[in-house]
């Protein structure tokens, strides 16, 4: 039954579903009647100050991606000495394994792969709790994105957007005061999973897993505020390079409410991009009416921070030998 419902959703209703997304995306962009002028304007900005850019993007890729493997050395620092290379080739490989996963769920399969079996499920364990302090910092990001689309009246410029707006208002400071909260307490959470009768045999290994440390935990966090903030910077980067006129402001509020949105939303792989570039026009529209620039730049920026990573992570796996060391 499972296999049935991997198979409907993958090669179904995925399909199906991104195929309706593109198709609305079509008519937005051709409704466009400054499109020509803005394909030509588009031609003549590519000189050596873009391709700079667009170099200066790709480093903050891999930035954004090393702080997110010192995330993950911090964590398993309690287990064992990991080098950052090591770590990054963790998190590379784990990004190839979550592309086909629904919100990328099957992460940290390709994280724990490396390590020796009698580590695997309190690195489990890791992998959820350094994802989480990622998800708290999306929240509490959106929940200020979203505050100042009101409070700016933006949403005056587009009415339609007055009802989701107050919606997700009220839920990301909601979602974001309940995460930190069981983000601090994971202790306690995790005693209590070790509890479990059908657990019995890993209690040990659960009980690791609440000796995390308020520090600990709040440095991990800091490192997931630093990606964040990198990823904000690199869309605006990527629109300064296609020249879609929105300021690093705007940026920070659009992209912030798009990405809290994402990351409540349950997607897979397929649906994904499609899904960013109806939830971009959206959140972008009262600052910009360039959907064609928008869609390019999160398509972009898509591709640059989760498909090369990605393919990265699959040449990585192709040299994997397994150790017990």
């Amino acid at each position: 039954m499972n296999k049935s419902i991997k198979i409907f959703l993958n090669y179904i209703l995925g399909p199906l579903l991104f195929a309706w997304l593109v198709f609305g995306v079509f008519q937005e962009i051709t409704a466009q009647k400054d499109l020509p002028e803005y394909l030509h304007h588009l031609s003549n900005r590519i000189d050596s100050t873009t391709l700079l850019l667009l170099l200066l993007v790709v480093f903050l890729m891999l930035m954004q991606w090393m702080f997110e493997a010192v995330k993950w050395q911090l964590l398993l620092k309690t287990l064992i000495n990991l080098p950052i290379t090591k770590a990054m080739m963790m998190i590379f490989t784990g990004i190839s394994f979550s592309i086909a996963t629904p919100n990328r769920f099957g992460e940290f399969v390709g994280r724990i792969l490396h390590l020796p079996k009698d580590l695997r499920l309190q690195a489990t364990g890791y992998t959820f709790i350094g994802n989480f302090a990622q998800l708290i910092i999306t929240c509490v990001a959106g929940s200020v994105g979203l505050v100042m689309i009101e409070s700016n009246h933006f949403i005056d410029r587009l009415p339609k957007l007055e009802a989701p707006v107050l919606m997700f208002k009220w839920m990301a400071p909601v979602f974001a005061v309940l995460f930190l909260f069981v983000y601090f307490k994971s202790g306690l959470l995790f005693s209590w999973v070790a509890q479990i009768s059908l657990l019995k045999r890993w209690q040990d290994k659960l009980v690791q897993l609440s000796a995390l440390s308020p520090i600990l935990l709040t440095k991990v966090l800091f490192y997931s505020l630093l990606r964040y903030a990198i990823i904000i910077l690199q869309y605006w980067l990527i629109f300064e390079v296609i020249g879609v006129e929105v300021d690093l402001l705007q940026t920070f509020i659009a992209t912030g409410v798009m990405l809290f949105v994402l990351s409540i939303i349950p997607t897979i792989s397929l649906v994904e991009l499609g899904l960013r570039w109806q939830v971009s026009i959206l959140v972008f529209a009262p600052f910009t009416a360039n959907v064609f620039g928008l869609t390019m730049g999160v398509t972009m920026i898509w591709v640059l921070n989760m498909i090369v990573p990605a393919g990265i992570g699959a040449l990585l796996m192709l040299t994997y030998r397994y150790s017990e060391k």
